[in-house]
């Protein structure tokens, strides 16, 4: 098989995969796993040039907005910013892409689909796992996530967190929250 027709096959594959995706899984739990899984196979894919690379990010951007379930929109949305951050493609040599301003669109975006979720603990819990990938980007340089922003999302959470109600869920987010304080203050010298 010619390297050429490496790509035409790999492209054939994803969109397979996505044919399927829209047309046999049904289920919100297992449409957030097959689209989980698209991204993060794509993201491992280093033989496509930037014309067959960039519809692909943005199909998968697409089909992560459209699921049904706010907390799954959101997780899958803070997903495809890693296409934009640790994606390859030919023109970039096997390195990663490295775009900032798209990882934080995904980002924000991010953030604000769990701005949506009516459930107090759900969003409070997304603002912790969306803090965490802000944390991940910072320390891998991308240069668009700033302390500003990071101190954005924690003032939001410590906001919120005395609203929830008591209970073991909660209790598991604060120490969530916590250790993320802790390893900014440990590995960034953030202090919030």
């Amino acid at each position: 098989m010619g390297v050429s027709n490496a790509e035409a096959m790999g492209y054939e594959f994803i969109s397979h995969a996505f044919a399927i995706y829209e047309e046999e899984v049904c289920d919100s739990k297992a449409q957030l796993m097959a689209i989980s899984l698209i991204i993060a196979t794509f993201e491992k894919t280093t033989n496509f040039c930037e014309e067959n690379h960039e519809p692909l990010r943005s199909q998968c951007f697409r089909a992560s907005s459209k699921l049904l379930k706010k907390p799954d929109q959101c997780r899958a949305v803070s997903l495809c910013a890693h296409l934009y951050w640790s994606g390859k493609n030919k023109e970039e040599g096997g390195n990663q892409l490295q775009n900032s301003t798209k990882v934080l669109e995904c980002l924000k975006k991010a953030v604000r689909i769990s701005n949506q979720c009516m459930e107090p603990t759900v969003q409070v819990q997304l603002f912790i796992e969306l803090l965490n990938k802000y944390v991940y980007f910072l320390g891998n340089g991308c240069e668009e996530v700033s302390e500003s922003v990071l101190s954005q999302l924690v003032g939001k959470i410590k906001e919120d967190l005395p609203g929830l109600e008591s209970g073991d869920i909660t209790r598991q987010i604060v120490n969530h929250f916590g250790t993320t304080l802790g390893f900014l203050e440990h590995h960034h010298e953030l202090l919030f």
